[in-house]
């Protein structure tokens, strides 16, 4: 037996993240390593496609840059997905290489887009008006321009302002427009830009880039405004909020005003998140199925207990596990009785055994539960679950009968006992069979569940079991 989970619902998550990137600028998506956070993402670029675009960066990768030179990195990474996506094709290129200072700015522009843009009709654009260009740029600029373009091309200065900066927000200004175009109309979305894996950085990197990030989150030239320098709808970073404050203020000392900095990034409180119980609800949701005991299932403390506690990395195990990995032999035999050990209650332990339960924990969870019932029907449905579940156990301790009563209520196991049985049918009857077998407590359950296992272990592996 394998779970098969190939997809997990969290679209509640999503629609409260819709709500914060209509509401919020800037977002801090907060969750712990391994908690699921690029799935989430993954899901929010595809249900959110049509009104948001998504442009992803990893500054892990120029972590050990300079300062002025981080910058540069993104504003690169940045342009290769606008180029990917096509956006670059739509840019005034005349207005563009207008708008650029100075002939280095210009030339090194154009040398980084060709190095990429692949030959064809947008690379014969740009070197095509390069070349008109080139020959301008000399008479054009006064003196007080190159006095302005010293700053406007100052790796990692506040007020830079060079060619791939204004060439992004072009881009960026494209993007967030209706457009009618020569084939499909272009729609307008909103831009958004996610800055990864933050958390993955050595402490003295990640401090030095949230600082390079926040000099120019605003837009030097509107103090006033709340923005960034690139036109985004919104600014996303993805870390865990919470560890990160105890790496801050043992970078900086206790008295630290943690908040203080990161509301530089903060228009409200960090969006946080976590799988785990998407994925355990999708694990019960299938064992519950496969198993057939979706009325006993949330009945098994310490198995819940278990899956609640669990890691993403033992959920996925768990989810991807094959039981028939552990058996020794397809079929578990007891005098002149054969069970097929695809039967749920085998498949269930297996299940119990792999999530680290012990010997008294699964004990536990398998007794019979007494339980409260809204009508008769619900009652019948739980008991013939437990019975249909736990029917080898009983066979073992009774021998020569095909019934177990529960309180006033008679359940007659119907099948083929001649052979390997692989099919259990159970059926109410409203009659007390004085034969029939008596339900197990205490101690008595706990002394034949425990003979069970012994027997069980040479047909399934249960090397993992927990004394």
């Amino acid at each position: 037996m394998k779970i098969e989970i190939n997809t997990i619902d969290i679209s509640d998550k999503i629609k409260d993240f819709a709500q914060y990137l209509q509401t919020t600028d800037r977002i801090i998506l907060s969750a712990k390593f391994g908690d699921g956070k690029t799935y989430l993402l993954n899901e929010l670029r595809n249900n959110l496609k049509e009104e948001y675009e998504f442009f992803t960066i990893y500054p892990i990768n120029n972590s050990v840059a300079k300062n002025e030179d981080v910058f540069e990195y993104i504003k690169r990474d940045i342009i290769i997905q606008l180029q990917e996506r096509g956006f670059l094709d739509n840019i005034d290129m005349e207005a563009l290489f207008d708008s650029i200072f100075c002939f280095e700015d210009l030339v090194s522009v154009v040398s980084f887009l060709l190095s990429f843009v692949p030959m064809g009709e947008f690379y014969n654009k740009i070197f095509n008006k390069f070349c008109e260009k080139k020959k301008l740029y000399k008479e054009k600029k006064h003196t007080s321009d190159k006095y302005l373009a010293e700053f406007a091309n100052t790796k990692g200065s506040i007020y830079e302002e060079d060619g791939y900066t204004k060439l992004i927000r072009n881009a960026i200004e494209w993007i967030s427009y209706d457009h009618a175009t020569n084939g499909a109309d272009w729609k307008r979305k909103k831009p958004v830009l996610i800055i990864e894996d933050l958390d993955r950085l050595d402490p003295k990197h990640l401090f030095r880039i949230l600082n390079v990030i926040s000099a120019h989150i605003d837009n030097p030239s509107s103090p006033d405004k709340v923005g960034n320098k690139f036109g985004f709808h919104n600014i996303v970073l993805v870390m865990d909020y919470d560890t990160t404050k105890y790496i801050f203020q043992h970078f900086y000392g206790e008295e630290a005003c943690y908040e203080g900095y990161m509301s530089k990034f903060l228009s409200r409180e960090p969006f946080r998140y976590s799988i785990l119980p998407y994925m355990v609800k999708e694990i019960k949701s299938k064992l519950a199925e496969s198993l057939e005991i979706p009325n006993h299932l949330p009945t098994y403390t310490n198995f819940m207990a278990k899956l609640h506690k669990a890691s993403l990395r033992d959920l996925k195990k768990l989810a991807t596990f094959d039981t028939f990995d552990r058996l020794q032999s397809d079929t578990f035999s007891f005098k002149q009785f054969h069970f097929t050990t695809s039967l749920p209650i085998f498949q269930l332990i297996i299940y119990m055994v792999e999530c680290g339960m012990s010997i008294n924990q699964i004990t536990q969870d398998l007794q019979f539960t007494t339980r409260r019932y809204e009508n008769i029907r619900e009652k019948y449905e739980y008991e013939r679950e437990y019975v249909k579940l736990m029917f080898p156990l009983y066979k073992m301790a009774y021998e020569d009968k095909r019934s177990i009563q529960i309180d006033d209520t008679n359940y007659r196991i119907e099948g083929d006992f001649s052979e390997v049985i692989s099919k259990i049918d159970v059926h109410v009857y409203d009659y007390v069979d004085r034969d029939a077998m008596e339900l197990l407590r205490d101690t008595n359950f706990v002394n034949h569940f425990q003979f069970l296992l012994d027997k069980l272990s040479k047909c399934i592996n249960l090397s993992a079991l927990h004394k």
